[in-house]
């Protein structure tokens, strides 16, 4: 299911149906829930599991709690949200309910089939219908909004922020962009095919299409809306995926090989990895986490507010539309001895930039940035 890098625990469904959270700092193995139907993992790490009887429980900050009411019914697909889960009930209509252990659920109906995605904090979600996609707030905060397309959606998925939503389409080859506030078709990204399933680089910057026939991953620069190309894979649950550092990590017969996804150059090889289960995250060892190398370069170009001939120019890490994450992301860089801060919007559709900097040269900030070990991008305010 995944790791949450705060609390040391890594989340895994067990063949049994039992959820387990294994410590991998200490190596004490517990079993969270049984008999379970559904499970989550949220942006903020808390896990959500739902068992054959509608019960939830959660873990959040290795605190397990027992809801005191159950779901009105049986989940087939559970998002975790930002402090709620979002569920959608396996019912006819489908049902999709936005629930808290100290709330009362909020429920929407569905229009049946299409796939759905939801943004990373759960605040909208999106369903893919014969003639268009239907964007839905979970709690009913605001009326749903249609926006029309043509050939049949078939996939969706969000940008990290939630301010885009790419979407495959049945019979046409390429995918449509949509813009979730001003709630249009703004623009597209061509394939050579219809794509069966997409998936969405976790920083943004790269999205894997599958293509309708064969079993290869097309590799998509968003920034430029330009296709790279073609690598030859399967697809399971958890790969292809673009992994904390940027690589692209698939798997080809029994091994599990990295590429550079704007080279598609190949730059690691575990032979016979092929098989085995894969959790992409960004967690280190507590005691292993020295960024020496980046304190290094920060005290050779030190961050200074004058104005360069190219800046201020910053080293960012993450936006996000949750301030709190963001503050609490900034903080954690900033344990670990990095120059990190919040910068706050300047526009509506803008986020919660977690940055280092700023720094008087675009030399300067790459230099910062290549020996992050995480994506980043480089920003300068008004560009």
């Amino acid at each position: 299911m995944g790791l949450d890098p705060e609390t040391d625990l890594l989340f895994a469904v067990t063949e049994k149906r039992e959820v387990v959270a294994l410590d991998v700092a200490g190596g004490r193995l517990d079993t969270v829930a049984t008999a379970v139907e559904q499970a989550a993992l949220g942006p903020d790490g808390t896990l959500y599991a739902v068992d054959d009887k509608r019960r939830v429980v959660t873990v959040a900050r290795r605190v397990r709690l027992a809801w005191p009411q159950p779901l009105v019914g049986v989940p087939r697909e559970l998002f975790g949200a930002d402090q709620r889960l979002v569920a959608v009930l396996a019912q006819d209509p489908p049902k999709m309910i936005a629930a808290a252990p100290d709330q009362p659920p909020a429920t929407r109906t569905l229009p049946p089939g299409g796939d759905l995605a939801a943004t990373r904090w759960g605040d909208l979600v999106a369903v893919a219908t014969d003639s268009g996609v239907l964007l839905m707030d979970p709690i009913d905060r605001r009326e749903p909004a249609f926006v029309p397309l043509e050939d049949h959606p078939r996939a969706v998925v969000f940008s990290p922020s939630g301010h885009r939503i790419y979407v495959a389409r049945r019979t046409g080859p390429g995918l449509a962009v949509v813009d979730r506030y001003e709630r249009r078709e703004i623009d597209g990204v061509a394939l050579p095919t219809p794509a069966a399933t997409i998936r969405m680089d976790p920083a943004g910057r790269w999205l894997l299409a599958r293509p309708s026939v064969g079993d290869s991953a097309w590799v998509v620069d968003l920034p430029t809306r330009t296709l790279v190309g073609a690598v030859a894979t399967s697809w399971s649950v958890e790969l292809p995926a673009i992994g904390p550092d940027g690589s692209l990590l698939v798997r080809q017969r029994n091994d599990l090989v990295a590429y550079r996804p704007d080279s598609l150059t190949e730059i690691g090889r575990v032979t016979s990895g092929g098989g085995d289960l894969w959790t992409l995250t960004t967690w280190r060892p507590r005691g292993g986490y020295r960024p020496t190398l980046v304190a290094e370069a920060q005290a050779a170009t030190p961050a200074v507010d004058s104005v360069g001939p190219e800046g201020p120019l910053y080293v960012q890490v993450s936006t996000s539309q949750n301030e709190s994450w963001s503050s609490g992301l900034a903080q954690q860089l900033s344990r670990a001895g990095l120059a990190a801060k919040v910068l706050p919007p300047q526009t509506p559709d803008d986020g919660y930039r977690v940055v280092l900097g700023p720094y008087s040269t675009r030399a300067q900030a790459e230099e910062i940035g290549r020996k992050l070990g995480r994506p980043f991008w480089i920003y300068q305010p008004g560009q």
